[in-house]
């Protein structure tokens, strides 16, 4: 979902972690409905894209595989 694109969707997504103080870029992965793992700017911006690819391996591993 990108923010500012649809406005209903980002109301929609923002509504399943709304203690989570919104972050543009962010990534949120969602296991059966569920908020299970959030990435925000910070942990996303100035990061290598090998450190991402990483990141995000061991997120999908641990929620997903």
């Amino acid at each position: 979902m990108f923010a500012e694109q649809d406005l209903e969707a980002t109301a929609r997504v923002r509504s399943l972690f709304a203690d989570i103080p919104p972050s543009d870029p962010s990534i949120a992965l969602f296991k059966d409905g569920e908020l299970v793992h959030f990435l925000p700017r910070h942990r996303i911006e100035g990061h290598s894209a090998e450190t991402m690819a990483k990141d995000l391996t061991a997120m999908f591993e641990e929620y997903a595989g």
